[in-house]
């Protein structure tokens, strides 16, 4: 009986490790902007960014994660630009947008603009439209304090998946700008990243986003096992386990080509004369004339 009150109560305690553990490894960084000023408590800034909070908790589209909202008028209209990774479900989207935009607005409790990366997610909101528009701050960068056994290898093989993530990302639609992919790093590593930018730049500013991303890896996090790059518009992770689902929520197939009728000619070649009925429809009707002309011809002679 003892044995077993112990075993049950290791069973417990490796829960609540489980729990903690899995509570400490939530993903946060914020950043509050000082140069677009501060709002008072109870103000009706306050009470529109309360409202874009508030539609974070609710949101019932999906919208393949990336959502562009608004509240209030000016000069106390609030704006905000919220992106999810590419390979989250509705659910973990939710949650992520929620949580983010909470821990947001007390950590930066008085400040019109302010910008937060979470783990699945991206949330902004300022006293301007933020929408399509490319910026270089805020930004940061985190890495994995390990570094790689075999560094120049290692970069080579990520440079590489980089700069085919990148590309990829960028040539995405308006739904989504998100790609996802792995490389092996010699004969036993593999090396796993995602780059994403908001669906709201066009291919060319993506690109340009994701480029000043690769450049700062290179300078903040090179040779690490692990690091993100983290901007307005665009993110970038690399790890060497997989961090990502292997499949995204799927998007929706393009609408079909609109198709037309054939011409009752167009089955003839303009330099090649129409086929004749006889030969087309009636091949054995044609082969029995000829070999009653052949016959003909020869009782004749005969």
């Amino acid at each position: 009986m003892g044995s077993s009150s112990t075993t049950f109560l290791l069973f417990l305690l490796s829960l609540a490790t489980l729990t903690l553990s899995q509570l400490n490894d939530v993903y946060f960084q914020h950043d509050c902007s000082d140069t677009s000023g501060n709002y008072t408590a109870n103000s009706p800034y306050e009470t529109n960014l309360n409202t874009i909070i508030s539609r974070f908790a609710t949101l019932t589209d999906f919208n393949y994660g990336f959502f562009n909202l608004s509240a209030g008028q000016s000069p106390d209209k609030v704006y905000s630009i919220a992106l999810c990774r590419g390979d989250t479900n509705q659910d973990a989207c939710n949650t992520c947008l929620n949580y983010t935009a909470t821990e947001l607005k007390q950590f930066c409790s008085r400040n019109k603009a302010a910008t937060a990366w979470s783990q699945f997610c991206l949330v902004r909101y300022a006293n301007r439209d933020l929408y399509g528009q490319l910026e270089n701050d805020p930004r940061t960068c985190a890495f994995n304090p390990m570094n790689a056994s075999n560094p120049d290898q290692f970069n080579q093989t990520l440079n590489e998946l980089l700069n085919e993530l990148s590309a990829e990302a960028a040539a995405g639609g308006p739904l989504r700008k998100y790609a996802a992919g792995n490389a092996t790093v010699g004969s036993s590593q593999t090396v796993y990243a995602t780059m994403q930018c908001t669906p709201d730049m066009d291919e060319q500013n993506c690109s340009t986003c994701l480029n000043f991303a690769i450049n700062e890896y290179q300078s903040c996090c090179s040779t690490r096992l692990g690091c993100r790059v983290l901007r307005p518009n665009c993110v970038l992770r690399f790890e060497t386990n997989q961090f990502y689902n292997q499949t995204a929520v799927p998007l929706p197939s393009p609408p079909p080509s609109p198709t037309t009728s054939p011409s009752p000619t167009a089955s003839f070649s303009p330099t090649s004369p129409p086929t004749s009925m006889a030969s087309l429809e009636f091949p054995a009707f044609g082969f029995v004339f000829a070999l009653f002309l052949t016959l003909s011809s020869m009782l004749l002679l005969n």
